[in-house]
């Protein structure tokens, strides 16, 4: 069975603006149901309706992604100095709502996959993992830091 046959009939109006666009999107994509989110999306950037065949939520999926993952909100950072994967920064505790942060951009995930749209940017491999409840190994650090691999190598 496709993500299409799951998809929902009727569609969900989704209304930002570009100025505030990480906030919009967090109160309306947290204020409808999982189930919802699986519907056809309505995106709408005030002030320049027009039908959506698609390209507005495209858009919307890109510009969200470069937000909701820009390393500067303190929710994630990139793997490692000349690695531009991203992890989950450890000071993210800093901000007192990064838990439900977290879950929106879970969420936001999840409706770019189901629903076939890109975003830009990707993940360490051990992230990913821990993503799909894989054991993640000393290998796998390799992949994000190599020099701290290679002296945990040496050390054991």
């Amino acid at each position: 069975m496709s993500f299409q046959q799951l998809a929902m009939p009727q569609h969900i109006k989704i209304t930002v603006s570009r100025k505030t666009l990480f906030e919009d999107s967090f109160q309306q994509i947290m204020s409808f149901s999982p189930q919802d989110l699986r519907r056809r999306l309505w995106v709408i950037f005030p002030g320049e309706e027009g039908l959506d065949y698609g390209g507005v939520a495209r858009e919307w999926f890109f510009l969200l992604s470069h937000e909701v993952l820009n390393p500067m909100y303190c929710l994630f950072e990139y793997a490692g100095k000349d690695n531009y994967c991203l992890q989950i920064n450890p000071a993210s505790y800093i901000n007192p709502d990064h838990l439900k942060y977290f879950r929106f951009i879970g969420r936001f995930i999840a409706m770019a996959l189901f629903h076939g749209k890109f975003i830009d940017t990707g993940f360490s491999l051990p992230f990913y993992k821990r993503i799909l409840n894989k054991p993640v190994g000393l290998k796998d650090l390799e992949s994000v830091d190599p020099e701290f691999y290679n002296s945990l190598i040496w050390v054991k």
